[in-house]
């Protein structure tokens, strides 16, 4: 699908919204009401953050702050309190990275270290459960930034990301505390992606670009056991997303960043290719971090221009 760029409409002048390709119209997901903005914000705005959700709290890992110096930072929202705290810090500050919740506790993957945008790591840190610092575990095989993770039932999946000398579309998997191994490789490889999955063996790799923001992508690409393919595109190219899976919408992507600005777009595919979404963010945002908590979905951090822009906010919505 070919789309074209339009200009953007701005709330309260300050936040982009409608960014992007014009939207096909897609089927109503059945939620009802729109983003709501948590009165709690975080400790400190951040952008390119790694987020997952660990026994019922959201953790956040790393990222670039306001002034683009990196984060060794961890913080932990519980929406039942309402309250952020504060985790072990990371071994290195680091961005870009990803991070997964796994039966063993935290796995945090690759990223920019310092405050560079072009040293990437393939150092994967650990973080069990109950544990009170973070150790090293099982590299990945080679150095990755802004690339993607989940969680499958049984594997950890990583896809894609900048790698020494260009953008990549390996595919690796680690079961347990074994060696990362490929199992496959993206049709189109890119940068910036986000994935998911059901828990039950599929993950999804949505969205990210190849480069620019000019050469973003619509992409969602479906990994089972050693297969890797194109399942469809979502509407809007976008990337600097997140995502997050509902079993009525299949994998959501979230937010953005387009030539004309930040994206507030929530476009869902389930894996036989059926479309639906979710209203739009109230903050358009890129660089972000989504979970899902007891039927709500969670978007937190992220910029709100393209670019180093950072913010405190965290957004949800009831899902049905």
């Amino acid at each position: 699908m070919r789309t074209t760029l339009v200009a953007c409409a701005f709330a309260a002048g300050i936040v982009a919204v409608g960014c992007g390709a014009p939207r096909t119209p897609l089927p109503s997901s059945a939620v009802g009401g729109s983003w709501t903005t948590i009165a709690v914000t975080a400790p400190v705005p951040l952008l390119e953050v790694a987020v997952a959700e660990r026994g019922g709290r959201i953790w956040v890992a790393g990222g670039l702050r306001a002034d683009g110096t990196a984060s060794d930072d961890v913080f932990i929202f519980d929406p039942a309190a309402g309250t952020w705290t504060n985790g072990p810090k990371l071994p290195q500050a680091v961005h870009h990275a990803s991070m997964v919740s796994t039966p063993r506790g935290l796995v945090l993957i690759g990223g920019y270290v310092g405050d560079a945008l072009n040293v990437a790591t393939g150092a994967v840190r650990r973080l069990d459960d109950g544990a009170t610092a973070w150790t090293d575990d099982a590299p990945l095989p080679d150095e990755r930034a802004a690339g993607a993770a989940a969680f499958d039932g049984t594997r950890v999946v990583y896809a894609g990301g900048v790698k020494p000398g260009g953008v990549a579309n390996d595919v690796f998997a680690r079961t347990g505390d074994g060696a990362w191994e490929a199992i496959g490789r993206l049709p189109v490889a890119r940068e910036h992606l986000a994935a998911t999955s059901d828990g039950a063996g599929h993950v999804f790799v949505l969205g990210g670009r190849v480069g620019g923001l000019d050469k973003n992508l619509a992409i969602v690409d479906l990994v089972e056991g050693t297969s890797v393919k194109t399942i469809g595109e979502l509407p809007t190219k976008r990337g600097g997303v997140a995502a997050f899976w509902w079993p009525s919408l299949g994998a959501c992507l979230v937010g953005g960043e387009s030539p004309g600005g930040s994206n507030p777009q929530v476009e869902c595919m389930t894996a036989d290719g059926t479309l639906a979404s979710l209203p739009d963010l109230g903050v358009a945002r890129h660089g972000i971090g989504a979970s899902v908590i007891d039927g709500t979905a969670y978007v937190l951090l992220g910029g709100r221009t393209p670019g180093l822009s950072t913010s405190d906010i965290t957004e949800s919505i009831a899902l049905k």
